[in-house]
């Protein structure tokens, strides 16, 4: 049975073991000396994050018409059940 030796960490591991792709669960409940040879072969991260992209800017402003259709429609959807209750009530 071939045998890879890890001369840094003085381990051995087999050779048998690492011969298919390691999924990341895998690697989370192999051996040690197993994890640590795997999480070596991985390539190194990127240097810095990738930008995100910046929003959108609008510079559309809400009218007064709209605000004040906004501001009718919460009095009525408020005051509405309330005058309702007062008047089906006896």
């Amino acid at each position: 049975m071939p045998m890879t030796v890890l001369a840094a960490q003085d381990t051995i591991v087999s050779d048998a073991l690492l011969s298919e792709v390691i999924s990341p669960e895998l690697v989370l409940v192999s051996p040690p000396e197993v994890a640590r040879f795997a999480r070596s072969l991985l390539s190194a991260p990127p240097l810095r994050p990738l930008p995100a992209h910046a929003p959108v800017r609008r510079d559309m402003q809400p009218g007064q018409a709209e605000l004040t259709m906004v501001w009718m429609i919460c009095t009525a959807m408020t005051l509405g059940p309330l005058l309702f209750i007062l008047l089906v009530r006896p």
